[in-house]
């Protein structure tokens, strides 16, 4: 294939690809909305909100997972974390430091110096593109 095959049948797969994903997550939320009921009055019935269930519908087993999914208070647990022992705040939080791209770019050299011993860039992932005329 030469170049210019390859990015048509790049372009004609990302189509088919996007659809696809378009469709799974159609199917995905019908089977949920059918399913997702049923499987959470099970768990209710057994005082759980979240964890797994046998489903029968019609002469088939299923096995359904309402699976947790937990968001923290990013305000509210700094200042819990703040008001614990530095010791166990260390255990039970994760504190992450990070300096977005563009805020360094457009920093003064003074900064860009003191943050450049802190930073270590890599190849992220490559694309590439016709440009068209």
């Amino acid at each position: 294939m030469n170049s210019r095959e390859l990015f048509e049948r790049r372009n004609e797969l990302k189509e088919k690809i996007s659809g696809l994903r378009d469709e799974l997550k159609d199917v995905e939320d019908q089977l949920s909305d059918t399913y997702l009921p049923m499987a959470r009055d099970m768990l209710r019935a057994n005082n759980k909100d979240f964890g797994s269930v046998k489903l029968t519908d019609g002469n088939r087993r299923l096995k359904a997972n309402v699976a947790k999914k937990v968001v923290w208070d990013q305000d509210m647990l700094r200042d819990a974390l703040g008001e614990m022992s530095n010791e166990d705040a260390r255990h039970y939080g994760k504190l992450t430091f990070a300096v977005e791209e563009r805020k360094f770019t457009a920093a003064t050299p003074t900064i860009q110096r003191v943050l450049e011993e802190c930073r270590t860039t890599d190849v992220g992932r490559f694309t590439i593109e016709i440009e068209e005329d």
